[in-house]
């Protein structure tokens, strides 16, 4: 009897050793984890409501000149206490448009938002002669 109780070990040390495998419970969480992107895009939605607005003017040095339009698009993160956290410019006609422009958003104020968020914005500058 002794010898037919190695092979009975044997099996237990088999069986123990394969029951961990086969874990059904490994596609629950990626599921679970599925669901959750959706409550994150609810909070983007709120929509960003403008406070103060600060509009860039047209360099002097481009006044001074035969400049007569432009353009600069800007990016720009708002926080979520709704001030301007980072500007930059995105492309503009002329670097001192681009430059007039970011320092004009970066002074832009917003309502409180749940969570950062980046934006861009597109002026156009007219230089009229009256």
């Amino acid at each position: 009897m002794a010898a037919a109780s190695k092979p009975d070990a044997q099996q237990s040390t088999l069986l123990a050793s394969a029951s961990p495998t086969p874990a059904p419970a490994a596609p629950l969480p990626t599921a679970a984890r599925v669901a959750e992107p959706p409550a994150v895009e609810e909070e983007e939605e709120v929509p960003l409501k403008l406070l103060l607005r600060v509009n860039p003017s047209i360099p002097r040095q481009l006044q001074q000149t035969s400049f007569t339009s432009g353009y600069a698009r800007v990016k720009f993160t708002v926080a979520p206490d709704g001030s301007v956290a980072s500007a930059e410019t995105l492309a503009a006609s002329h670097s001192r448009l681009g430059t007039a422009s970011v320092d004009a958003v970066k002074q832009w104020r917003f309502s409180p938002i749940p969570t950062a968020r980046e934006v861009a914005v597109e002026f156009a500058f007219n230089n009229s002669e009256d």
